[in-house]
């Protein structure tokens, strides 16, 4: 019955989502008034689209918010040029790459903020800049210049540039790496729940944990790393799932 409340769900908001709270009410719908999973879904269907509504308005990404998901971002948009990807660990942080051969890759650095941090990483990308790409949303900024788009529904928000990145990407000189195998872990979660219809969010506080993605639907899923478990009890306590990588 899962997976038939998910696709029923799917067709009526877009989001592919089955807490356990509209389960049983479907459950519940079913026995008292003789309905399918699809007729008790559209019997509900103003209790979820109040619901799926709240949640997304409450979670909409402000600046700081997509700030923190500039690194999944700037990885999708280059998945959506035909690109493999991974994140490899360059100036001691994460950053996206297309992946140009066994462990050689191009990388793509995101610049969404004037940050002393980022502006390290900018300097330092600089005598790489032969092998390195920035994708930037600062006006004035070293690289190419791309946008936020902000829509109403799935994914909510994504990344756009008008340039053909594709030059860039296959005239620079590759560059050996090593992988980082927890954000590639988080990464194909972002992705996961993306398809899926979920609004997404990087780095977002919920039941005072901090967990490292938040994926919101008609219930609240949360994925982490290495949570103990403290953090894991508070945040079984206000979400309907619990990813631990």
């Amino acid at each position: 019955m899962l997976r038939e409340v998910r696709e029923a769900v799917r067709k009526l908001l877009g989001v592919e989502d089955a807490p356990e709270w509209l389960l049983r009410r479907i459950v519940q719908e079913m026995r008292e008034r003789g309905l399918d999973v699809e007729g008790a879904v559209s019997y509900l269907a103003p209790l979820i689209e109040r619901v799926y509504g709240a949640n997304v308005r409450r979670y909409r990404p402000g600046r700081a918010s997509i700030r923190k998901a500039s690194a999944f971002l700037t990885a999708e948009m280059l998945e959506i040029l035909g690109y493999r990807v991974e994140f490899i660990r360059l100036f001691g942080t994460a950053v996206p790459a297309a992946v140009k051969g066994e462990g050689v890759y191009t990388p793509a650095i995101p610049v969404f903020d004037s940050k002393r941090r980022t502006r390290y990483i900018t300097a330092l990308s600089r005598k790489l800049m032969r092998s390195v790409i920035q994708i930037t949303t600062v006006r004035g900024a070293e690289g190419v210049l791309a946008e936020v788009v902000r829509v109403d529904r799935p994914p909510f928000y994504y990344l756009y540039t008008p340039a053909d990145l594709r030059p860039l990407l296959e005239g620079a000189l590759p560059i050996q790496a090593q992988r980082d195998s927890a954000l590639n872990k988080l990464y194909q979660y972002w992705k996961l729940f993306r398809e899926r219809g979920y609004l997404v969010l990087v780095g977002r506080e919920i039941g005072g944990v901090v967990v490292d993605l938040l994926a919101v639907g008609l219930g609240r899923y949360a994925v982490v790393r290495g949570a103990g478990g403290r953090k894991l009890a508070r945040l079984r306590r206000v979400l309907d799932g619990i990813y631990v990588v």
